[in-house]
């Protein structure tokens, strides 16, 4: 986009790029939000082992695998908010 009256070949700063195949569209942000959410994720599993831990009485081995698995769930999100972005 060019500006008229003697400036040239001025671009617009908000449709200037320097990769030429960058999409202008919403994923970048999806993926942000993609990431966001898979720390949140990571965040609640590492609290679920933190306090299946603390709780007194006897539990089977399902209780211990709780908060692992949930970290291991929020990292695959993440990895794929990076893989969007």
């Amino acid at each position: 986009m060019t500006v008229p009256d003697g400036l040239g070949d001025l671009i617009l700063a908000g449709v200037a790029h320097d990769n030429p195949n960058h999409d202008p569209g919403w994923v970048s942000f999806v993926a942000a939000l993609v990431v966001l959410a898979g720390c949140v994720i990571v965040l609640v599993g590492g609290a679920m082992s933190i306090g299946v831990r603390d709780v007194v009485g006897r539990r089977k081995w399902a209780g211990y695998a709780v908060g692992p698995v949930i970290i291991m769930i929020g990292l695959g999100v993440v990895v794929l908010g990076v893989w969007l972005w």
